[in-house]
């Protein structure tokens, strides 16, 4: 399996989809909203974002698109809007209304013996104890299905949009597409019987730990029997 995590209109997820032409490819989300420091036009965001639609069009069954945080503040009040494309705003909102029921917000593999669930930002327990009230309790080992059940019926737009004080909001911890890298780092919980993968903290180099992987460092990676960087 492909991992590709945080895009923003970059380049380095052609070359190892492209070399890889048989294996399953899972991107993380936020395929849109370059950074300016980095040199990338808006519209590049825009173009990416068609591309993977384009790739998942041409290989249904072997690709996997997740959404991130700037994806769907396209799409929902919900989530805050920050570095954003507010000239192609309207562009970018219909042709992911168009398409949504081709992304999800959660997947779920088994390799050997582990099993193992990607989203965005990695999804912590407390997080979802928070929002009981709106999405009910969630069963371990149901967690993917639930969620993605949720966001497809419009019902987990409002828990999505939560955020902690690490990334500027009030909520007691933030979302599986907003969550900070330092809420799982100092939790004292994680999802129990998942070894999580997850972007959009960036990073120089992947952070990898006994219960994540934290991947938004500009590359793609292997799954293979472990986590390693594509074409190492």
């Amino acid at each position: 399996m492909i991992i590709i995590p945080d895009i923003h209109g970059r380049s380095f997820w052609h070359d190892a989809v492209e070399a890889e032409s048989t294996e399953e490819i899972i991107f993380l989300g936020d395929y849109t909203d370059p950074y300016p420091h980095e040199g990338i036009a808006p519209e590049k965001g825009l173009e990416t974002l068609t591309d993977v639609l384009r790739l998942k069009a041409d290989h249904p069954e072997r690709t996997t698109l997740l959404l991130g945080n700037h994806d769907l503040s396209y799409i929902s009040s919900h989530l805050p809007q920050c570095r954003h494309d507010h000239r192609n705003h309207d562009t970018i909102r219909q042709i992911l209304l168009d398409n949504l029921d081709q992304f999800d917000i959660a997947h779920e593999i088994q390799v050997a013996d582990r099993h193992i669930i990607f989203t965005h930002a990695g999804i912590l327990p407390q997080w979802l104890k928070a929002n009981e009230p709106v999405l009910g309790p969630i069963p371990p080992g149901h967690e993917c299905t639930a969620l993605n059940q949720h966001f497809h019926d419009g019902t987990l737009y409002p828990a999505l949009g939560n955020l902690s004080w690490y990334r500027g909001g009030t909520d007691e911890t933030g979302s599986c597409v907003w969550a900070d890298i330092n809420e799982h780092i100092k939790s004292n919980t994680h999802l129990s019987g998942y070894y999580q993968i997850f972007g959009h903290t960036q990073m120089k180099e992947p952070l990898i730990e006994t219960h994540f992987a934290s991947l938004d460092c500009r590359q793609a990676f292997h799954l293979d029997d472990l986590l390693i960087r594509w074409g190492h």
